[in-house]
Parts: C-alpha cells; structure tokens; sequence
C-alpha cells in the first residue's frame, strides 16, 4: 500500500510540473534572441548603446520586427545607414532611444555618425 501511494504521489508531482511548466510557456513572452546568427522571436528587439559600441552589434531579425537602440552612454549616439537611408536617428542624449520596423528582408548596416567606429548590422529574413 505505501508503494502504491507514492507512486501516485511522485505521478501527481509529475503531472503537475508538467502543467505548470506548459502554462509558463503559454503565458511567458517569448525570448528574444539576438546575439550573432540568431533570429528574434518577438516583435521589439532591443540594441543598447553602451561603452560607445552597438550591443549586440549584429541582430537577426524576422521582417515585421522593431528595433530600439537606447544610449546607456553619457556621450551622445546616432543610429544612421552606411548606405541608404532605412536608418537615420537623431542624436541620442542619455537614456533617449530610437525605434525603427523593418519590413523589408536584406542587411541593414548602420554606424554613429559621432563616432565612426561604431558600427552594427540588422539581418531582416
């Protein structure tokens, strides 16, 4: 009979982890992912500013997807196109962020047109 019942137990354990861990993933937003090669599940991406570097500074991203740079930096930032202009912010102070959709797929590369060396890449597929 002891047997018996904790084999019930450890199976009602078992079930109830099972659906609280279902329920987690129902009801959590989903993971943005959006180191080098990854592709960003949800529908904002965020890029921080900080330590005069893009971070990350490559993104992969699905087309629909918006992204917001945020200077975390003292010294002012521009997010701006190398070529075209998808991408033009206008100078960001601390704590000022920039948002931009991309509906297009294609690479968008981007630099700080204060600091030239700064530079970032927005993969849309």
């Amino acid at each position: 009979m002891k047997k018996y019942l904790t084999i019930l137990f450890l199976l009602g354990v078992l079930v109830y982890g099972c659906t609280q861990q279902t329920i987690i993933k129902e009801t959590s937003a989903p993971q943005q992912q959006t180191t080098e090669g990854s592709l960003a599940d949800s529908a904002t991406v965020t890029v921080e500013i900080k330590d005069f570097a893009f971070n990350p500074a490559t993104i992969t991203i699905k087309k629909g997807t918006t992204v917001t740079w945020t200077n975390q930096d003292s010294a002012p930032h521009t997010v701006t196109s190398e070529s075209g202009n998808e991408l033009d912010s206008p100078t960001l102070s601390k704590g000022q962020s920039y948002s931009h959709t991309f509906n297009e797929v294609g690479t968008f590369s981007y630099y700080c047109t204060i600091h030239p060396r700064m530079k970032g890449n927005v993969v849309v597929e």
